[in-house]
């Protein structure tokens, strides 16, 4: 009775300290991607790959976790990926960050306030790029500030994509209800194709991975945008191109 009660004990910490992980990697269900594995991807020709603010603050919040571990792995590794193209596509990574220490972009009252005031200007370390993931400038990879959750709040977003015809986006990033989601949302209401690379996207905490699963099993698809895994993605990204950009 004893080593039973203690063993269901074990189970019930573990599942707490699980519980508190972020994000997505196979946790607590694989996430089921809404194109059939039968079904070929390409993503044309146009088409742009989007990495939502992958900066030292929030990447360095989930990195020490087992899933936090795993979805940089898998960014980094699609990162690498997109950059191998040869012409490589239009890669666009968004920062948080404020004009100057009077964060002028957003008020004391601002809602935002409550999420991003903690970040600084363009010269924090806590707003640049985690190191795990690389910005070729050479290849034309361009980043933006951004002040917001869309990734297109306050910069130069929807123009670049416009000037440059795309109209397909690929989506990672760090947070799947905050950028991700908007991002998403605002995208497909402009009638670009979006997919979100299902692998690719966590949650931090305090929020569960029920959240994750939540938005990327049952909002997005229901617009529709296309959740898809790393693995379509890099079969995608194969079978797409020579990108034009």
């Amino acid at each position: 009775m004893r080593t039973s009660a203690l063993t269901s004990a074990l189970f019930g910490v573990l599942a707490a300290v699980q519980a508190q992980e972020p994000g997505y990697d196979g946790y607590p269900t694989c996430i089921a991607s809404t194109v059939p594995s039968n079904e070929t991807i390409s993503f044309g020709r146009h088409y742009a790959v989007l990495n939502l603010d992958l900066i030292n603050l929030l990447v360095s919040g989930v990195a020490s976790t087992p899933a936090g571990s795993a979805w940089i792995g898998n960014v980094a590794r699609w990162n690498d990926a997109v950059h191998a193209q040869s012409p490589a596509p239009l890669s666009i990574f968004t920062r948080i960050y404020f004009t100057n220490s009077h964060q002028p972009e957003i008020g004391p009252s601002s809602p935002f306030a409550q999420v991003g005031g903690a970040l600084g200007t363009a010269a924090s370390n806590l707003t640049a790029i985690y190191p795990a993931f690389y910005v070729n400038d050479t290849a034309g990879d361009v980043v933006l500030q951004k002040t917001r959750y869309y990734a297109g709040a306050g910069n130069g977003l929807e123009e670049i994509l416009r000037a440059q015809q795309i109209d397909t986006v690929i989506l990672s990033g760090i947070r799947t209800s905050g950028v991700i989601l908007s991002t998403a949302y605002r995208l497909f209401d402009l009638d670009y194709k979006v997919y979100v690379i299902a692998n690719n996207t966590i949650e931090t905490p305090p929020n569960t991975p029920d959240i994750n699963t939540n938005i990327l099993e049952g909002i997005l698809p229901k617009l529709p945008i296309d959740v898809i895994t790393i693995e379509q993605a890099l079969a995608g990204l194969n079978n797409s191109g020579p990108a034009v950009y």
